[in-house]
């Protein structure tokens, strides 16, 4: 914590330059308060740590949720000089009494208030959605900017991030879900878009990098980003791995439904397992939940036979609610929802010539060819590189 209150009311940043002694002599003077519970808080002038307050017992503050690290602490100073040096109405630890939140930074610009909050630590769930609604409620747009240790990088575009991670991301104007990265050991933004899903953790992205002067508050808030398609190299060598090994690592469910239906998962039609714009919704894997529409509804209908989005839809969604198929959560993504990412699917296999929209009817489809079932993992992935190259038409991939 890096702002109290004395016992006579003033208030006492340390983002502000101070001289030790003075601290000293003020807290033996006036004492030093959290201006969130009143509580007593001690200060903390060592040589090997940043300068800070911290409660004497912090049982009665609701909005102590955790210790801050050094990191957690470094940061949110370097956050504040940014802002400030931007010309920006920044407040540190700001206070909101009806809402019982402290949020890291306050910013009121251009008539808006937003609350910025540095999470460096995993918290729960529920506690971060209810500081989240809490602020929306109070018209206060939250950004949640992540610190640069959760940034979990497998290569270059290939990411791995928890459920927690996902509960902060960011939507502006543009179609694409961010996550806002900040680290105060490199003084380095980093913006993650274009988030695409092949596993519950894993995802494909890009990742931009900048220094704080090379990017201001208003292109935090909107980055403009629009989705991008995930390389296909990448793609396909994910989904190499994935036939070759990881379906044995899939839930006993899965494989007996399609065992069942005498299709191993490691030869699903490459039709499944492709990338889609909304399927960040779905967190159980795209070949799997894309096969399953592909085994129930594509493959035992005969050429010609019709089938409608609503009747794959509201079967998914009873799969949903008994636990076949996952969900995440995403706060910040109001205008959308999972069912999207089936009708981009749809949308995917009319591209492909496997089906037809119907016309007269938007949400009604006709299968207009067959699916072709590999014989083995080769044959899997020569089909894999051959749909990808139709779908985004290149000669080559």
């Amino acid at each position: 914590m890096l702002l109290a209150i004395t016992e006579t009311g003033r208030t006492i940043s340390l983002v502000e330059k101070w001289e030790k002694q003075e601290l000293l002599n003020i807290t033996e003077n006036e004492g030093m308060l959290c201006p969130a519970c009143k509580e007593k808080v001690q200060l903390k002038t060592g040589n090997k740590r940043i300068w800070h307050f911290a409660h004497i017992s912090k049982k009665n503050c609701e909005t102590q949720l955790e210790n801050e690290s050094e990191y957690h602490l470094k940061g949110k100073i370097q956050l504040f000089d940014w802002l400030r040096n931007q010309g920006i109405n920044v407040e540190m630890e700001k206070y909101l009494p009806k809402i019982k939140q402290r949020s890291d930074l306050f910013v009121t610009w251009k008539d808006q208030h937003y609350a910025l909050e540095f999470q460096c630590s995993t918290i729960e769930s529920t506690v971060l959605l209810k500081r989240t609604k809490a602020y929306l409620r109070e018209n206060i747009t939250p950004i949640w900017i992540l610190g640069g240790n959760r940034l979990k990088r497998s290569s270059e575009n290939i990411l791995k991030l928890t459920a927690f991670d996902l509960l902060m991301t960011n939507s502006s104007h543009s179609k694409t879900l961010t996550l806002i990265y900040y680290c105060p050991a490199t003084r380095q933004f980093s913006i993650v878009s274009s988030l695409t899903p092949f596993s519950p953790i894993n995802f494909l992205a890009s990742v931009d990098f900048f220094l704080p002067t090379r990017i201001c508050f208003s292109e935090i808030i909107n980055t403009g980003r629009v989705y991008k398609i995930p390389s296909d190299p990448i793609w396909l060598s994910m989904k190499r791995r994935w036939r070759t090994n990881s379906y044995l690592f899939a839930d006993d469910s899965f494989k007996r439904i399609f065992y069942g239906n005498g299709l191993p998962l490691s030869l699903v039609p490459s039709e499944a397992g492709i990338p889609v714009e909304s399927m960040i919704w779905i967190r159980t894997e795209p070949i799997i939940w894309q096969g399953w529409i592909l085994l129930k509804f594509i493959i035992p209908l005969k050429v010609g036979a019709d089938l409608s989005f609503q009747e794959i839809f509201q079967s998914f969604k009873a799969k949903v609610q008994q636990g076949f198929f996952a969900l995440r959560q995403l706060p910040f993504l109001n205008d959308s929802h999972y069912s999207f990412a089936i009708m981009d699917y749809l949308q995917q296999l009319e591209k492909l010539g496997v089906i037809e929209r119907d016309f007269r009817e938007r949400s009604s489809f006709r299968k207009i060819a067959e699916l072709t079932v590999p014989k083995n993992v080769e044959e899997a992935c020569r089909l894999d590189k051959m749909v990808l190259m139709k779908l985004y038409k290149k000669s080559n991939i």
